[in-house]
């Protein structure tokens, strides 16, 4: 299954597969597996994806959305409501 939120952050951002890719150090055919869901990457390449698209880990690969992304920065950090690290997040 598609890693959804990868690919939107990405489509957003105006980037390629290639682009992202290179920014994190890994290839292209990588990345592709990746977001498309075929490959879970090592737990540094998790890292340097979710530091790129302004998310956390959680966020980008289990689903967890603990804040809003760099796109959304006329938001105040913390914003989206909820307490944080809630049980049900």
């Amino acid at each position: 299954m598609r890693n959804e939120k990868m690919y939107q952050l990405r489509l957003k951002m105006g980037l390629s597969q290639r682009q992202v890719a290179e920014a994190v150090g890994i290839s292209q055919s990588s990345y592709a597996m990746i977001e498309g869901g075929h490959r879970h990457p090592r737990k540094e390449v998790e890292k340097k994806l979710a530091d790129f698209f302004g998310v956390t880990v959680d966020e980008l690969f289990f689903g967890r959305d603990n804040h809003g992304s760099r796109l959304e920065e006329g938001e105040p950090e913390g914003g989206g409501g909820g307490a944080r690290g809630s049980p049900g997040d």
